[in-house]
């Protein structure tokens, strides 16, 4: 990831790149309300049901067949380098600035998993939960393992009000995390300080299983 100073220096040294970035943001944003359609997929959808009825064998062969799916890159530099002015408006915590550059990202490579991803936790931080869903099911039709999308999942439905299926993806998340330890404790810790008592409640019974 590019540090928010290495961002602005591109653009001091190269106007014709941000030049590009504001016309790509510009673009984004008229097609905006019709983006949903873009992710629904009937394969993720079975994966993310299996996970909320526990139901491990069949989450692990729909792991497999995903991954196994032919993925055809799209403009991988221009998705990457819209991706990382993203990234740099969300360090400022512009978030709904951010995903129109995630959208664009995406458009231009809707293999990259990152990007999705990025786009629905943008998207959920600006407060724009329905829409945050659809990209992060995009994140996980591309990377099913992906756990930290599995934990973006998990805090979409909390806000939602689907306390037991937000506590079903936080759980797939932990299963799929490289460092559990740590999973464990962001977990925690988010459960006495998130600002939403939906997310405190799911995450304090997602603790509380994986503790037994």
């Amino acid at each position: 990831m590019r540090s928010r100073l290495a961002a602005l220096l591109i653009c001091a040294a190269a106007p014709a790149t941000c030049a590009f970035a504001a016309a790509a943001l510009s673009d984004a944003r008229p097609q905006r309300p019709s983006q949903n359609a873009v992710f629904q997929s009937p394969s993720v959808s079975r994966l993310v049901a299996a996970a909320i009825a526990g139901d491990q064998a069949r989450l692990r062969d729909l792991v497999t067949q995903l991954r196994s799916q032919p993925k055809a890159r799209g403009d991988r530099v221009r998705a990457r380098q819209l991706n990382e002015y993203g990234l740099a408006l969300t360090q400022r915590q512009r978030y709904a600035e951010a995903a129109a550059y995630f959208r664009n990202a995406h458009r231009a490579d809707g293999s990259d998993a990152e990007i999705a991803e990025n786009l629905g936790y943008s998207l959920l931080r600006a407060g724009e939960v329905a829409a945050a869903e659809p990209a992060i099911l995009s994140a996980l039709e591309i990377a099913p393992e992906r756990a930290s999308a599995w934990g973006s999942l998990g805090l979409i439905y909390a806000k939602q009000g689907k306390h037991r299926e937000g506590v079903a993806c936080m759980l797939t998340a932990y299963g799929f995390a490289a460092n559990q330890t740590r999973t464990l404790d962001v977990y925690s810790r988010l459960a006495v300080s998130d600002d939403d008592a939906k997310v405190r409640a799911m995450l304090s019974e997602a603790v509380g299983r994986l503790k037994k």
